[in-house]
């Protein structure tokens, strides 16, 4: 339409152009009435109203002594460079910006059609040259797991040797364990080593809002497998898909997810075991996931990855202090470290590690020395440390007591860990902390061991009852008692070590709803029998802690001076004083690992933990 109209005005414009000769005979005979001149273009309007236009030869300035002496009105409009490119701008611009838009509009349509087509398409993500920089030697602290997966990595590299005797390699291999043990990074280890096209999936990239799509995109992820064989397709936190069918109805609000895992179990039972792909799922809920997942022929090896011990734990640290460059100072000792973190993961350690960088840095040092690992993890357990936190004299003076009295009973009893210092720095939840050394990792507890255990959670309140009365005892020991009476019920009721009830296991938990016991039901005969052996337990130990630090009563006042002159004060300093005073103590220092014991607030710990 632009087009046209153009052209129409061009012709209208051309049947108004006349020759300059015949402009200058209308001037002469008084027929323009006025004129405007526009570089050598002049439009001119004649006396009847006309519109006229004709050139005037380049360089020809007499134009306009003609036009002024026959009485013509003149208007000049100076010239403009490339008014032909204007021109085609305004012309043109428009229809361009229109086009351009319709073409940007189509294309997003036909991604918003690609993209509702491309909900049955799998979110794996396929690393083939760029295959995780992962290998076993990175992977610290589960030497027996790794032993067990190298036989997969064998596999992968060679299955004809496997296939030449009449074996095949597993279907799918299950990881499970705490969380941070290293399951994921084990994974990345044995697509590392193998040297194969490695597809890491999650267990929640299956789920969508659209009925169907999950099972479609496990049809994807195994099609994606078959074209990279051999390879190894990894499926992470697989309880999102795979946990327990209820079997409650139909209909039901789950029918997405069952259906998800049904077509998950036909592939893993469907393709052929020579292809080369190897499925490895880990989770850390595997007592919640289907029965048909675990049976042999698709998840056939379960494999536990474990806490690390000792050893494990420092492996782990050299690993991480390797691979960070972390400059350590001369008095760093890793193995000390390694015992004093029981029961850390390898991703706890990681985080130790780099809190021990972080405050390094924060303080300015070049290196990273003994002192910020110890406050690292003091960190990690306990909590910042609250410096600016108000407390009276008073109230520190009792928490002293508290944190005093949990100390001198410890190093009375021989079967308690050692001690390592006492501190009344506010840290998390706690106002005090006292902290002990055990000498290895334990898995197994004694009656003694727990006897022991129970003393020293008494010992906190037995001091404030010693020095301040029975009027004076405070709200801090909340956590001790609760500790003290389920290690206590859980002596007498599920470990069986009383003769009076007799090697019987009854839950703690029978009372309470919300946690439904599997232990079978007790009369009432017993469950009094229970509760007054617990009491005689507990009250029998408050008085030996009592009796405890009455008896070096002149000690613990001078310990509490010098704790609340230091605020934390370490064992061989705790020692000293005992010895000035004659006290027969039956523990020595030992650094070498750091475990919390006792605390002088109330937090909400869950019950039931042995002591670590």
């Amino acid at each position: 339409m632009i087009l046209a109209f153009n052209m129409l005005g061009s012709q209208q414009m051309a049947s108004n152009k006349i020759s300059f000769t015949e402009f200058i005979h209308q001037i002469q005979e008084n027929k323009i009435k006025e004129a405007t001149v526009k570089g050598t273009e002049i439009i001119a309007t004649t006396t009847e109203g006309k519109k006229i236009e004709t050139a005037v030869p380049e360089g020809y300035s007499k134009i306009y002594d003609i036009l002024t002496e026959n009485g013509v009105k003149v208007n000049v409009i100076p010239s403009e460079s490339h008014s032909w490119i204007m021109t085609l701008l305004i012309s043109w611009l428009p229809i361009i910006l229109f086009i351009g838009l319709w073409i940007f509009m189509m294309r997003q349509m036909s991604g918003g059609a690609n993209r509702a087509f491309s909900f049955a398409k799998s979110k794996a993500k396929v690393y083939m040259e760029e295959k995780p920089n992962v290998k076993l030697d990175d992977v610290a602290g589960m030497d027996e797991v790794k032993e067990e997966v190298k036989e997969i990595i064998d596999f992968l590299k060679d299955p004809q040797r496997f296939q030449r005797l009449g074996g095949r390699a597993p279907k799918g291999i299950l990881f499970y364990g705490d969380p941070g043990v290293g399951k994921t990074l084990l994974a990345k280890a044995i697509a590392g080593e193998a040297d194969v096209p490695f597809i890491s999936i999650s267990g929640s990239d299956f789920v969508e809002m659209f009925v169907g799509v999950g099972a479609a995109r496990v049809r994807d992820l195994f099609e994606t497998a078959k074209k990279h064989a051999p390879c190894l397709v990894f499926i992470d936190e697989i309880d999102a898909v795979g946990r327990a069918r209820s079997g409650v109805g139909f209909g039901g609000g789950h029918d997405e997810r069952e259906q998800t895992l049904n077509q998950l179990l036909v592939e893993l039972d469907g393709f052929d075991s020579n292809e080369g792909i190897i499925v490895i799922a880990a989770t850390n809920r595997p007592d919640i996931l289907d029965p048909a997942l675990l049976r042999p022929g698709r998840f056939d090896r379960q494999i536990s990855v474990p806490k690390p011990d000792v050893k494990g734990r420092y492996e782990i640290l050299k690993v991480h202090v390797k691979k960070k460059k972390i400059p350590l100072a001369d008095d760093v000792d890793l193995m000390v470290i390694a015992r004093g973190t029981p029961g850390f993961s390898g991703a706890d350690l990681a985080n130790v590690v780099n809190e021990a960088a972080l405050l390094a840095a924060r303080r300015r040092k070049e290196k990273v020395t003994m002192k910020e690992f110890e406050d690292a993890m003091d960190r990690i357990m306990m909590g910042l440390e609250r410096k600016g936190m108000a407390i009276t004299e008073k109230e520190k003076e009792k928490i002293a007591y508290h944190e005093v009295g949990h100390a001198i009973v410890s190093v009375m009893l021989k079967e308690a860990d050692p001690l390592h210092k006492v501190s009344i720095i506010p840290r998390g939840m706690a106002l005090g902390v006292t902290v002990n050394l055990p000498e290895e990792d334990r898995h197994l507890y004694s009656k003694k061991d727990l006897m022991a255990r129970i003393l020293q959670l008494f010992g906190g309140r037995a001091a404030e009852e010693v020095f301040y009365g029975k009027d004076g005892i405070t709200t801090g020991a909340e956590n001790d008692l609760m500790r003290a009476t389920e290690l206590a019920y859980r002596m007498v009721a599920s470990w069986g070590m009383y003769d009076e009830i007799g090697p019987i296991h009854v839950s703690t938990t029978r009372n309470n709803p919300f946690m439904p016991s599997q232990s079978p039901e007790i009369s009432e005969e017993t469950a009094r029998k229970i509760d007054e052996q617990v009491n005689k337990i507990l009250r029998e130990s408050y008085e030996k802690a009592k009796n405890i630090i009455e008896s070096y009563k002149d000690a613990v006042i001078a310990i509490v001076e010098l704790l609340l002159d230091k605020e934390t004060i370490t064992c061989e300093e705790f020692f000293a004083i005992l010895e000035e005073y004659g006290v027969p103590a039956l523990n020595k220092c030992r650094k070498k690992e750091v475990n919390v014991i006792s605390d002088s607030s109330a937090p909400d710990v869950p019950p039931g933990t042995l002591p670590a």
